[in-house]
């Protein structure tokens, strides 16, 4: 059987990226750590100490570089000048050595810019259990460091060198008076349901403290990477950071704009998906709470069932129903109205009269609504999820042979 390869995306670049963020440098470059030759250690320095906040796995094999960051972050008051990442190798379950591998980028990167080294974060991602090839590793941090620059492709060199199995690079951004917000992430696979990629780093020009990025952040995760679905399987070495350097003074709404930069980078990680053709937003109203909202989403976006339906331009209400009806946090089951597309398909027990095929072409595109209307109280969620095809299993089978 030969197995069909859905065409990869082509998204115009951002107008902005994290070079766009005053105060801000950046640079990826090829270290030899990938097989396959493409950019792989990157570095994002401040021209000095900046407010930091970030949230981490909580997988209970956390890599070294989540274990290094936080202990930096914790140092360090929430004072960050530089960010090292390497792709390819994820420097998890690698022991004392992992360890050691994540402190020494750390020093390496504290002495060129001239820091402390609890002002700097190290991020590592790629395939788990494989000691670092630090003499690789060095030798691009020296080469990065040597590249950094304000322009904008170096902001895109950096996105570049942070990826892995991803299709396409991932990066959003938005204006929020005088200030911008740029972000950037990677991330296909192995996504929910504690953060949803496996990198994501937002910068802002506004004034922001330490603390209240501190504040913001989780409510800002809970819409956006915390949002999104694609495995049920949540990394060892997810990290989301928020940078603020300050340079343009105090700005309102930078909150606002940067969940809306969050919840692009997220969708677009839905979209990749490891062979996704496209992204259902599953929006729950009238549950009984909040959270009795996301549970119920959650449990219909990971049902393989009803992304193998949405792969498939099905209208099967009855897979969406069903997983609904399989949540203990339903009450009033009956009382279910399911709209696919902006079509009513299932409401009071039983499916309306809908034109299926009709349904079925509206489907055929890569941004999908599925809403999800009970009648419990006034909770509500929303999940973003990719559809599940044959592209994923030939992806994730392969991985490592």
């Amino acid at each position: 059987m030969t197995i069909p390869v859905p065409p990869v995306p082509v998204f115009d670049p951002a107008e902005l990226t994290l070079t766009s963020v005053r105060g801000l440098r950046a640079a990826g470059v090829r270290a030899g750590i990938k097989a396959s030759g493409n950019p792989d250690v990157g570095l994002l320095v401040a021209d000095a100490p900046v407010p930091a906040a970030a949230v981490f796995t909580r997988n209970h094999f956390a890599a070294a570089p989540v274990l290094r960051s936080r202990a930096h972050l914790e140092a360090s008051g929430g004072l960050v000048r530089a960010v090292v990442v390497n792709s390819g190798n994820a420097n998890a379950c690698t022991g004392a050595q992992g360890e050691a591998d994540a402190r020494a980028m750390c020093a390496q990167v504290a002495q060129l810019v001239g820091c402390p080294e609890h002002q700097v974060l190290v991020c590592s991602t790629g395939v788990i259990g494989v000691k670092l090839p630090m003499d690789r590793v060095r030798a691009g941090i020296t080469a990065a460091h040597a590249a950094l620059s304000r322009e904008v492709e170096a902001g895109r060199s950096f996105l570049l060198a942070i990826m892995t199995t991803d299709a396409f690079p991932k990066e959003a951004c938005a204006r929020a008076g005088a200030a911008v917000v740029a972000g950037v992430a990677k991330g296909a696979g192995m996504i929910q349901p504690n953060m949803a990629t496996m990198l994501g780093f937002l910068a802002t020009d506004a004034a922001v403290p330490a603390a209240a990025l501190r504040a913001a952040l989780p409510a800002l995760a809970a819409k956006s990477f915390n949002a999104v679905h694609v495995d049920t399987h949540t990394s060892t070495n997810d990290t989301l950071l928020v940078l603020s350097t300050g340079a343009a003074g105090e700005v309102s709404g930078w909150l606002d704009r940067s969940t809306e930069v969050a919840r692009r980078l997220a969708w677009l990680i839905a979209r990749d998906g490891e062979g996704a053709t496209k992204v259902t937003t599953i929006e729950v109203t009238g549950a009984a709470s909040e959270a009795a909202a996301k549970a119920i989403a959650e449990r219909v976006a990971a049902s393989a069932l009803v992304r193998t339906a949405l792969y498939g331009n099905d209208p099967n209400w009855g897979r969406f129903t069903s997983a609904v009806g399989n949540a203990p946090e339903v009450k009033n089951a009956a009382a279910l109205r399911c709209v696919l597309q902006g079509v009513e398909v299932f409401r009071a027990g039983e499916p309306t009269d809908f034109d299926r095929a009709a349904v079925s072409r509206a489907m055929a595109r890569e941004d999908v609504s599925l809403a999800l209307e009970l009648r419990d109280g006034q909770g509500a969620a929303v999940v973003m999820t990719s559809d599940l095809g044959y592209r994923y299993v030939q992806v994730n089978a392969e991985y490592t042979t």
